[in-house]
Order: C-alpha cells, then sequence, then structure tokens
C-alpha cells in the first residue's frame, strides 16, 4: 500500500505540472476534480430533465420516442441526449480520478476520513444511476444490462422469486417494471445529490463551481463532441432473441464483462468487500497528527476569525465562559482539528512584537508555539550575512527543502505557511532582520491544507483579516506555490526573488505582493500565448476522443453467433409435507368464531425438483426450497442455459410432492434453435404443466401429470 501510494503520488504531481503548464493554476483540471464533479452532474441533471420532456416510457415506446426525438429536433434534442450520454461518461472518469488522487495525495487519513468515506456510497449511487438510465433506452444493449442486471440481483438470493422472470421474454415483459425503473432512474440521483452535500460538509468554504474558463471549455468540448460523434440507440430490443455483439460502454457497464468468468456470487463478493476495504483505508495505518490547536483564552477577545479560517470546521464559537467582557470564545473539537496552524495566522493577537508579557495568541498549536516560533526566526536570521538576506517559510508539503538554508538564507518549515501571521513579516522587515520574506507553499488553488494559499494571499494583500500593514513594504514579499516534484523553480524562484531585493529601485512602487513564478501572476494575468492554446485545445481533444471512443467501443460479444439460450423457469407452491385434515364438529365449536375453517393445514411444503435432459443427456438438475420464513411460499427458478443451434431433444421433469419414486410432471419435444434465439420453457400449474416456447402464448398445454 505504502509504495502504490508513493508512485501514485509521483504520477499525479507530475501530471499536474504538465497541466499546469497548459492551462495554469486555477484551471488546472487536476485540481479541479472536485469541482468538476459537481458542474458535470448538473450537466447531466439539466440535460436528462429536458430529454424527459419529450421521453415516451412506454415499454413499446420509448426507443421510437428517443429516435424520434433526433430526427425531428437533431440540434436541440439529439444533442441534449448526446450531451447527457457524454457528461455522464466524463463524470464517472472525474470522480474515479478523483478518488485516486485523494489517496496518493493522502488526503483521507486522520481527520478528514469524512468525506472520503461518504464518497464510497457514491460511487454506488453514481453507477446504479447510469445502469438505470441504459433500461430506458430500451434497445439491445438495454435489453443486455436489464437481463444480465436482474440475474446478478438474483444471485444476492434475497428475493421471494427471481426478478429475472420479468424478462424471459416478449410475452412476460410489463410496463410496471420498465416504470419502475424511470423512478429509480430519477431518484437515485436525487439521493446522490443529497449524499454529495453531506460528503462536503465537514469542509469549510467548499468548492462546488469550477472556474469560469474551465467550465466553458469543458461544456464546449462535451457539445463539440456530441456534434461530431451523436449518442444513437442501437436496434431496439427483442426479448425472443439473445443480443449477440454490442456497442458497449466501458465507463458504466465494464463490470458486466466480469459476470461470465466469476459469477454473480462471487462478483458481489468483490465488489462489496472491495468497497469496505476503501471504507477502512482512512485508517490502514491511521494518521499520527500534531496535538490539536489550543484555546488560550486570556488571549482570544471572540473575533471568530479563527472559525472563518479553519478550512475543517474544527472550531466553533461558544458563549464566554471565564467571566472576561466578551460575549463569545473560539472552541475547538480535537476529533476534527488537522494540526494545520491556520487558526494561528488568523489570530490577531499573534504578534510578535508582544514584549511586556509572553508571546502567546488566543489560539496555538502545542507543538509549534509562536514564541518557539519567534525564538527560531531570532536564531537563524542572526546567521545570515551578506545583502539580500531572505527567510523562507514553507510548508510540510511543498517543494522546498532544507538545502536551500545558506549564509545569506533561512529556512523555517511550518505545518502550513497559512500559520505565519502578517505580523511577522512586519516584524522582521522592520526590524531588519532580513531583507525580504518568501512564503512556499503547495500548489495554488490545491493547498493541502485546503485554504493556506487562499487566505495567506487575501491577507499579504489586505482583503482579508489579519491584513499586512501597508508600511510594509510589497516589493520584500514574494509568494510561491509549487508542487513537491517542482524543487528546481523553488531555487530559481528564489534567485530571482534575491535579485529583486537587493536591487530594490527596479521594483519601487509596487502596490501588491508580486509571485516570482511567471505562472501563478495575480489577477487576470497576460493573456495565453499560442503553445498554452494548443495544449489546452489538445488535452480536450484527448479527453473527448477517450470519452467518445470508450462510450461503445470496443464492440463487446455477449453471446457467439452459434449459440442459442434456453431457460427454464417456474415459480410453483409444492404440496403441503402433511396433507390438511378436516376438523372434527367438535373442534369447530371450540374456535373462535373468526377462525372457524372446514379444514386445518400445516405449514411448509416440499422443495420443488426440476431436471433437463438434452439429446438423452442430463443438463440441469436442482432442487429449489419454497419461500418464506416457514417453507410455506412458493418455490421459483429461472435457469439460463446456453445450447448450440440446431435440433434437440428436450425432456424435462418436475417433482412437488416428495415421492422420489416419480415426477408428478413430465414432458419431452424435439425443438430447432436458431442463432441467437431465446427459447423458454415455463412449467404453469394452472395450463396443467410445462409449456414450450411460443405455444405459451397460446395458451398450449404440455407436460401435465402422467
Amino acid at each position: 500500500m505504502k509504495h502504490l501510494k508513493r508512485a501514485l503520488h509521483a504520477f499525479f504531481l507530475r501530471l499536474e505540472t504538465l497541466l499546469e503548464a497548459g492551462f495554469g493554476p486555477r484551471l488546472n483540471p487536476l485540481t479541479q476534480l472536485g469541482t468538476l464533479g459537481w458542474y458535470l452532474f448538473w450537466i447531466v441533471v439539466a440535460s436528462g430533465i429536458y430529454v424527459y420532456v419529450f421521453f415516451d416510457t412506454g415499454v413499446t415506446q420509448a426507443w421510437q420516442s428517443l429516435e424520434r426525438m433526433g430526427r425531428v429536433q437533431p440540434y436541440a434534442g439529439g444533442i441534449m441526449r448526446s450531451l447527457h450520454r457524454y457528461a455522464s461518461d466524463a463524470l464517472v472518469v472525474v470522480v474515479l480520478v478523483h478518488a485516486v488522487r485523494e489517496f496518493a495525495m493522502d488526503r483521507m487519513r486522520g481527520n478528514r476520513w469524512f468525506p472520503w468515506l461518504t464518497g464510497v456510497p457514491l460511487l454506488w449511487f453514481l453507477y446504479v444511476s447510469g445502469i438505470t438510465g441504459y433500461w430506458l433506452v430500451w434497445d439491445r444493449l438495454a435489453q443486455f444490462v436489464a437481463v444480465e442486471t436482474t440475474q446478478w440481483l438474483d444471485a444476492l438470493g434475497i428475493f421471494a422469486e427471481p426478478i429475472a422472470r420479468n424478462f424471459l421474454d416478449e410475452q412476460t415483459l410489463s410496463g410496471r417494471f420498465f416504470t419502475l425503473m424511470v423512478y429509480m432512474h430519477i431518484a437515485v440521483p436525487l439521493m446522490m445529490l443529497l449524499a454529495m452535500w453531506i460528503h462536503i460538509q465537514r469542509h469549510a468554504h467548499a468548492r462546488v463551481n469550477p472556474p469560469r474558463g474551465l467550465a466553458v471549455g469543458t461544456l464546449a468540448a462535451l457539445v463539440l463532441l456530441s456534434l461530431a460523434w451523436p449518442a444513437v440507440s442501437q436496434p431496439p430490443a427483442d426479448l425472443d432473441s439473445v443480443p449477440a455483439r454490442l456497442g458497449f460502454d466501458w465507463f458504466y457497464l465494464a463490470v458486466y464483462r466480469l459476470l461470465p468468468h466469476l459469477g454473480g456470487a462471487t462478483l458481489w463478493a468483490l465488489l462489496i468487500g472491495g468497497s469496505l476495504l476503501l471504507a477502512a483505508l482512512p485508517w490502514l495505518p491511521p494518521l499520527r497528527k500534531g496535538a490539536p490547536a489550543r484555546v488560550d483564552l486570556a488571549n482570544c477577545n471572540g473575533c471568530a476569525r479563527c472559525f472563518a479560517d479553519c478550512p475543517f470546521g474544527a472550531i466553533t464559537m461558544v458563549p464566554r465562559t471565564d467571566g472576561l467582557p466578551y460575549e463569545q470564545q473560539a472552541e475547538v473539537h480535537a476529533d476534527l482539528c488537522m494540526s494545520c496552524g491556520i487558526c494561528v495566522g488568523a489570530c490577531p493577537t499573534a504578534t510578535p512584537f508582544r514584549r511586556a508579557s509572553a508571546l502567546v495568541a488566543g489560539i496555538e498549536l502545542p507543538d509549534r508555539p509562536l514564541a518557539g516560533l519567534r525564538e527560531e526566526v531570532t536564531a537563524a536570521t542572526t546567521r545570515l550575512e551578506g545583502p539580500g538576506r531572505i527567510v523562507v517559510f514553507h510548508c510540510a508539503h511543498d517543494a522546498t527543502d532544507a538545502a536551500l538554508a545558506d549564509a545569506s538564507t533561512a529556512v523555517v518549515g511550518l505545518p502550513c505557511v497559512g500559520q505565519v501571521p502578517p505580523p511577522f513579516i512586519d516584524w522582521i522587515l522592520s526590524r531588519r532582520l532580513a531583507e525580504g520574506v518568501f512564503l512556499s507553499g503547495c500548489s495554488a488553488h490545491d493547498c493541502y491544507e485546503r485554504l493556506g494559499d487562499r487566505w495567506t494571499e487575501q491577507r499579504i494583500a489586505g482583503t482579508r483579516d489579519p491584513r499586512l500593514r501597508d508600511r510594509v513594504p510589497k516589493s520584500s514579499i514574494a509568494l510561491h506555490w509549487a508542487n513537491a516534484s517542482r524543487r528546481q523553480s523553488v531555487a530559481a524562484a528564489l534567485d530571482r526573488f534575491r535579485d529583486r531585493v537587493r536591487h530594490p529601485a527596479v521594483v519601487a512602487g509596487t502596490a501588491s505582493a508580486p509571485r516570482v513564478d511567471d505562472t501563478l501572476v495575480s489577477g487576470p494575468g497576460p493573456r495565453p500565448s499560442a503553445w498554452r492554446i494548443a495544449l489546452q485545445v489538445g488535452c480536450y481533444a484527448a479527453f473527448v476522443a477517450a470519452l467518445g471512443y470508450f462510450a461503445t467501443q470496443p464492440a463487446y460479444t455477449a453471446l457467439p453467433g452459434d449459440v442459442a439460450v434456453l431457460k427454464l423457469a417456474f415459480s410453483h407452491a409444492g404440496a403441503p409435507l402433511k396433507p390438511c385434515r378436516r376438523h372434527t364438529a367438535q373442534e369447530l365449536a371450540d374456535l373462535p368464531f373468526a377462525e372457524r375453517s372446514a379444514t386445518t393445514c400445516e405449514r411448509g411444503r416440499w422443495p420443488v425438483r426440476l431436471e433437463l435432459d438434452v439429446d438423452g443427456r442430463p443438463r440441469y438438475a436442482g432442487t429449489h426450497e419454497p419461500a418464506g420464513l416457514w417453507n410455506d411460499g412458493p418455490s421459483s427458478a429461472y435457469v439460463p442455459l446456453v445450447l448450440p443451434a440446431g435440433t434437440h431433444r428436450l425432456d424435462v421433469r418436475l417433482r412437488d410432492d416428495g415421492d422420489e419414486r416419480r415426477y408428478g410432471y413430465v414432458a419431452s419435444r424435439e425443438v430447432t434453435l436458431a442463432a441467437g434465439q431465446n427459447f423458454v420453457i415455463e412449467f404453469d400449474a394452472n395450463a396443467g404443466g410445462f409449456v414450450f416456447g411460443h405455444a405459451r402464448k397460446a395458451g398450449a398445454k404440455e407436460g401435465a401429470r402422467p
């Protein structure tokens, strides 16, 4: 697990750097996966509502209504249907990559277990929503999904009767079951939306909307894909035959490729076991983190800035308890605190200028107190010499290396660069401990502690409390965000900043905190260069090309071309274990009036034995237990068998009374099966026994009691 996480971590850092070169840090799709997931969900919902307005929910009308939509309004209904399909597939990709990346970046352990744990059921909701959507088209692929899904569900053994019997053939298909799928396809996304809301509840200031440029580019790419490669239905479903070769959506339906090899029960065990393993990952092993933040009431004035800045909602404001003339005080929930220190950087009492009393802020990290930080900075700066002396504050997850420290550079590590209070920068520069302060953190818009980069920028720019004083020259401050794979960029950025500090006249009059990395220029910045635009277009094109291809290709051969499917089915109550007995006159008199009946029957029925021989050879034999807690319900069976196309002699037998000397029902027939045919043998006691194939439609009776 450790080595896998390390390899994935290195891969995502390099991919992030590559995408940042084209999109910039703000529009980097890899750091916006969460917001893209929300955005794609709303695209799916909006396009789905439009399609549903013109969709006919009838079994026989569903396919025609979708085809008519594409013909009558190709530039509205056709595009919206394709957009619904491709946005759904893109949502699967984004969600899966987001989950793998959060695992690789180790952002699910410790007190961050809640978003991860609530994300596991979101995967189930996502796939159930997509799979039920395929049923509604009711083409050959929908037929395959419906039959395979119901057979897979029957493997759970929790249904009184096999639900796959609803799809025996065209005769048994019911519009009521189809209507149920429509309601499920609407209800499950609504439950998914609720789960998504719960998923982000422990993230303060959670981002749910991607930047405008990324949103426009994503929508445009999906629309162009819909125009170039419209999503269309496959031939209409026909339950009297079996689909052979299908255009396959590998984003949603890949698991069905495993069903023939693993079987339904094994696949359920793997999926449920895998989900439990995913849910347990935050504790394999548990995260070792520092002590949670601690409030010092003597220095807390209840300003609520720590409450507003905490990325994980670990701080709440409660009524005052110490008698000081303030309405409220901060309270830290230790089980939610990630010990990032961002709250310390937000505290107005976190100022190193204090000398009359001990340096203790209203909220502190016990493992990294401010007094100790001041002493560390003082000791480190006393050793600096020469022009261009710089103090570097960096976080535990950026690309800064302690080896950067030299005769003119002091390097101070913190849990998060957001822990640095602006007064510390003022103190360092005003006391001439150094000529410059270099703040280095994680990737922009992808801070490991979520908000450290954003709050630091706003505090230095003077738009968020506590603000940096106007007297502090912004040219003496630099912000640099880079992931851990970009160590060379940090060294180069530090050298550029040192040159600027040594020649302050070059940047005199700078009003805002300049960034030293050209890809991280604050504000709108320069227009993208031609190669950057080309890289963005290439990324979008590669993504939608893969999306369009794997939405239907490679084709899946569900059934070889020279075979047919024979289905055995019945729902029949076996004989009672003991025969019913008539009440005597005295027994009837002793019974309450409402409970009087002519006979009394004990609960419990015989299991039903079913056997099939094909061409004189046993092909199936099974005993089916009665349903119900008291084993007094009907026995049921649904048995699909693959046979070579051609003529076969079929001998089928059924016993329902426990008498092993004979079978109550027998039938024999010679049938010719065409390639791809779906042939049904159903037992119907009301029809007198076994009914073969299309004779069921005519009500023919075969296989009665001998």
